[in-house]
């Protein structure tokens, strides 16, 4: 579907973060206590209730937020168990 060049973000591929963050988040087996406090720590500004949510796909967060969860995910793999 054509966004009429708005650069505005198709919902499929936003679910698609929804879905990949939350299998890393599964698979790394990171508490959401530990993934919030990682996440609000590098600037992320949505509540503990909300990232929760956005990671089970039942609120839709803006890119930069997604972008900070994504990151904490990552950094916290990155460090190990």
């Amino acid at each position: 579907m054509d966004d009429g060049g708005l650069g505005t973000p198709q919902p499929a591929f936003e679910a698609d973060r929804r879905k990949v963050a939350a299998a890393q988040f599964q698979k790394a087996n990171i508490s959401l206590p530990g993934l919030w406090t990682y996440y609000y720590g590098i600037g992320g500004n949505v509540d503990q209730l909300g990232v929760d949510a956005y990671l089970h796909e039942l609120m839709e967060l803006p890119p930069l937020q997604m972008d900070l969860i994504q990151t904490a995910i990552q950094e916290i793999t990155a460090d190990g168990p």
